[in-house]
């Protein structure tokens, strides 16, 4: 195996195992990792859930956001687009909930949010990381959430399980895409357990 990259990114859908994986990875990598959700909980001091509640959807992913430039030290859009410093901050009168991010300098594993693919700069900056793609059928994926009352997504609003696996499968089909374009690994984990699927990540430095 050779030398890990600096940072690693998880996405994929709900359901994909990416927080599992991750604990995996650094176990037998000693790396540290972090749960984007979990830090922005901590950071917010309120479950997702409540925050999509009270301040809706778009408010989360201005955090989402913000952590993830932290993590990749971006001071601003013109980073991401111009694939350079510009030394501009993106926020200037606020002090960050985040900022302790910045100054890490320490590899990290990170697993990332299920819709953090939905902002085009996100996508650009995960697609300059090492940023791997954990897919599978949406149908396995909606079996194994179908049951967590805690996720904060719109299939939930119904007690109607065919109208919740169409949600959920059409959501799916919009977000695809996008993973992959922000991926530069995509692996498969269907008929895997997450020490293969860590393991398969391992075998790819």
């Amino acid at each position: 195996m050779g030398a890990m990259p600096y940072r690693i990114f998880l996405i994929g859908y709900m359901g994909s195992g990416k927080t599992t994986v991750s604990k995996i990875l650094s176990r037998k990598t000693g790396v540290s990792w972090i749960d984007m959700d979990q830090e922005i909980e901590k950071a917010e001091g309120m479950p997702i859930r409540k925050m999509f509640i009270k301040y809706g959807e778009h408010e989360f992913r201005n955090k989402e956001a913000e952590l993830l430039d932290k993590l990749c030290h971006v001071s601003s859009a013109l980073d991401v687009i111009a694939g350079e410093s510009t030394g501009i901050p993106k926020v200037l009168d606020l002090v960050s909930k985040y900022e302790s991010f910045a100054n890490r300098e320490d590899p990290l594993i990170v697993s990332c949010g299920g819709g953090i693919i939905l902002d085009e700069l996100n996508r650009k900056i995960l697609n300059r990381q090492y940023t791997i793609f954990l897919e599978a059928a949406p149908e396995m994926l909606f079996g194994r959430v179908k049951g967590d009352t805690n996720r904060p997504f719109a299939f939930m609003d119904t007690d109607d399980e065919k109208e919740r696996i169409r949600k959920f499968l059409d959501l799916y089909q919009k977000r695809e895409p996008l993973y992959k374009e922000a991926a530069c690994v995509t692996i498969k984990i269907e008929e895997k357990n997450p020490e293969e699927i860590a393991e398969e990540i391992l075998n790819l430095f």
